[in-house]
């Protein structure tokens, strides 16, 4: 069966078929269904890369068609990086084992409802003579063409997720008849339907057992997935007008870079900060002390650390984020916000960030150091007044502020210079107002 999945996917090249050039670019392994828990799957490795799992005994007996089939819904997967996605909420998601599991069931429910809906699968799928029903949106009585992520906080509050794998082949809600509509239940009666998650997704999971930072992982698995899907649309370029339908806007989102790149845009304007500042270092002599070295007994010529440390430059950054929390902000930028906090993590580890809330008042302040710290849990929604935390950031002493707003606040140019921080940079939507803000720093525009 080996043989025939690598032939099966060199015709596909053959034949000019994206999914034929972007499954020739991931390794390929051979595992039981009774492992793999299902007849196919897409799966991180530790390396950071992506693997595809299989059962050759159940593909054996399926239609090359029905393959066909099963390769785009895993190819959906990869190209909306449900797999590096999911790694980022387990990094940042804690609880009970019962809890954990819920919350794992209703991603892999939701990413399945999302790359059925994007792919078109068909309802029903013949693997080994049998026909395995898929998941679909409209079983969980939940709308189409949804962000996973909307499916998986929709999903935590049904009441008959199932609990565990076992229970996944029953699930209630109303069946569609074949012109769209719903069918109706005669009265007293419980439609009960059966679907199953048509690709495994018991690897996803299973690596977080065998790597520590499962967040530095799913960075590693974003940039592989972009380098997999980049490299696979340039060697398809000279035919992508016949991608399949809905495939070429994910790709461009899926390429997308940031909205900005925040920290060079620090880099740019703080760059005297760097030079400027000093931190004390036990590596470095301070040769106007060199007389009060103690000599190794053991060897005269080898001094011992000197109790009068010198100076070293500190090239890191003490970044204030300034969120605007207000009603008059969409949560898109908000979110902004905290995208500009971990592209800085991202670019320099050693960045100190500090993230204040405000809107009529500073509502939540924290420390960032890890991606996991970063809260998604905003604070605020109420009116504008962004000077109490520009005035709480002056009072940390930070090198810069980085102020998230749509500029629809109070007038921070008429506050004295003195009382505001050093260093502001302003970043707002292309709706927003600059009038506000416009004699205190550079403005930065971002299409949110």
């Amino acid at each position: 069966m080996a043989d025939r999945m690598k032939e099966l996917i060199a015709k596909y090249v053959l034949r000019n078929h994206y999914w034929g050039y972007l499954f020739s670019r991931i390794r390929r392994q051979r595992i039981p269904s009774s492992i793999l828990g299902s007849v196919m799957g897409i799966g991180p490795i530790p390396d950071g890369t992506l693997c595809l799992y299989y059962d050759p005994d159940l593909l054996s007996k399926t239609s090359e068609e029905d393959i066909l089939k099963l390769l785009e819904h895993e190819g959906m997967h990869v190209i909306n990086k449900h797999v590096s996605r999911f790694l980022r909420m387990r990094a940042n998601e804690f609880g009970t084992e019962k809890i954990t599991e819920k919350k794992r069931m209703a991603w892999n429910i939701g990413a399945d409802c999302c790359v059925n809906i994007q792919c078109n699968f068909p309802k029903y799928v013949t693997i080994d003579d049998q026909q395995w029903p898929a998941q679909f949106p409209y079983m969980w009585k939940l709308p189409e063409n949804k962000a996973t992520e909307y499916y998986y906080h929709e999903l935590l509050k049904h009441k008959d997720l199932p609990q565990q794998k076992s229970q996944l082949l029953i699930c209630t809600g109303e069946e569609k008849s074949e012109d769209g509509t719903e069918k109706q239940n005669s009265p007293g009666s419980a439609k009960v339907k059966k679907a199953v998650l048509i690709g495994s997704h018991e690897k996803w999971d299973d690596v977080k057992n065998e790597v520590t930072d499962l967040s530095s992982l799913s960075r590693k698995i974003d940039h592989h997935t972009m380098n997999i899907i980049r490299e696979s649309v340039k060697n398809f370029n000279q035919q992508r007008g016949r991608l399949p339908a809905g495939i070429e806007d994910l790709i461009r989102q899926a390429l997308r870079p940031p909205e900005a790149p925040y920290y060079q845009i620090i880099r740019r304007y703080v760059r005297a900060a760097r030079i400027s500042k000093f931190k004390r270092s036990f590596t470095r002599i301070n040769r106007k002390r060199t007389y009060v070295f103690a000599l190794n007994e053991s060897n005269k010529n080898i001094p011992v650390i000197s109790p009068f440390p010198g100076k070293t430059r500190d090239f890191t950054f003490y970044v204030c984020i300034v969120i605007d929390t207000s009603g008059s902000m969409s949560r898109e930028a908000i979110l902004e916000g905290l995208s500009g906090v971990k592209n800085i993590i991202e670019n320099d580890k050693h960045c100190k960030i500090v993230v204040i809330e405000c809107d009529a008042k500073v509502q939540k302040e924290y420390t960032v150091k890890k991606l996991r710290d970063i809260q998604f849990n905003i604070k605020g929604r109420g009116g504008t007044e962004l000077y109490p935390g520009l005035e709480r950031a002056r009072e940390l002493k930070c090198d810069v502020v980085l102020g998230f707003t749509d500029g629809f606040c109070d007038n921070i140019n008429r506050y004295p210079r003195k009382s505001l921080p050093k260093k502001m940079i302003w970043v707002v939507p292309q709706h927003g107002s600059i009038e506000t803000i416009n004699k205190t720093g550079p403005i930065v525009r971002v299409n949110v």
